[in-house]
């Protein structure tokens, strides 16, 4: 757990980033061949570039069992991100697929519009699509009837915009029911809170949902969300970094005292000792911080 260490909870998140980059990337590297030895192919699922996604294959046997798929939506403040980054970080997120495959889960990948170019909800869109193109095609190399989701930060708030939002556009009840077993979004914003974000973040997000920020943030669709729609949710995992900002820590208390307020379902939250905001997903497969990876690979094949 060196490398956790290096990080310094009272720097500023920019300064966080640059030190778990230091700490993580030379020993993803290190790793290459071992992340690089999975199974990946790429495919299509819309008509424009970033409509395409990255399948992680598991190797080993289930038993003759098909695996259960794991969808991964990578943050970046919905402006930025890739299934792949470019070099040096080449590695990033090639991780985090390998590590769930290599634990027996078919992980995907998608790529989705980013901000400005897109707004709301043009990137829920594109992960209703890339759902939809996963339980369609993939059915011969996993179980699309045991799909999970996990999103981090912007990820995840897309995750819960998709699955809170009951407009029929999303996904239909009964999608949801028979395919999706579980979400686990980290790290995700709730809320906009303009006292405690980032100005310029503040500005990307008011851009985004066009000024409906409020009622449009995972936090606002929970507030008006009937209780037929919460009742039909699948189990949810909780999931944050112990070192995470408070624009993330505060609202997503708020969201989860309200979804417990309003559903009597208490939720499991899971803290990820040890690491900010940004340096989680860059531990999977450095062989370092890794327990939240492993805890979340048990909770989908328990589940």
């Amino acid at each position: 757990m060196e490398s956790l260490k290096q990080i310094d909870s009272t720097k500023n998140e920019k300064e966080k980033l640059e030190i778990s980059l230091k700490a993580f990337v030379p020993l993803l590297q290190s790793r290459r061949d071992i992340i690089e030895s999975i199974k990946r192919e790429t495919f299509q699922f819309g008509v424009i570039e970033r409509q395409s996604l990255d399948v992680y294959y598991p190797n080993s046997s289930t038993g003759g069992t098909k695996p259960p798929i794991l969808i991964f939506i990578y943050g970046g403040g919905l402006t930025s991100g890739d299934r792949v980054l470019n070099q040096p970080l080449d590695l990033v997120y090639k991780n985090c697929g390998s590590f769930f495959a290599s634990r027996g889960i078919l992980t995907v990948i998608p790529d989705y519009r980013l901000a400005p170019k897109a707004v709301y909800p043009e990137p829920v869109e594109d992960l209703r699509d890339a759902f939809r193109y996963v339980v369609a095609n993939l059915g011969d190399a996993g179980d699309v009837n045991r799909v999970f989701l996990t999103g981090h930060s912007a990820g995840g708030t897309l995750l819960l915009s998709l699955l809170l939002s009951e407009n029929p556009r999303y996904l239909e009840n009964d999608e949801v029911k028979v395919h999706i077993k579980g979400i686990a979004p980290r790290g995700a914003g709730c809320e906009c809170v303009s006292d405690l974000f980032p100005p310029t973040l503040v500005s990307v997000l008011h851009n985004f949902y066009e000024g409906q920020e409020t009622t449009l943030s995972p936090l606002g669709l929970l507030k008006k969300a009937s209780p037929e729609h919460l009742a039909s949710l699948p189990p949810i995992l909780i999931m944050r970094s112990e070192d995470e900002p408070p624009y993330v820590t505060n609202p997503l208390n708020a969201f989860i005292a309200l979804f417990e307020n309003k559903t009597g379902r208490k939720l499991e939250v899971h803290v990820g000792e040890g690491h900010c905001h940004m340096s989680a997903h860059m531990a999977l497969n450095s062989g370092e911080g890794e327990q939240w990876g492993e805890d979340l690979a048990i909770w989908i094949k328990s589940s």
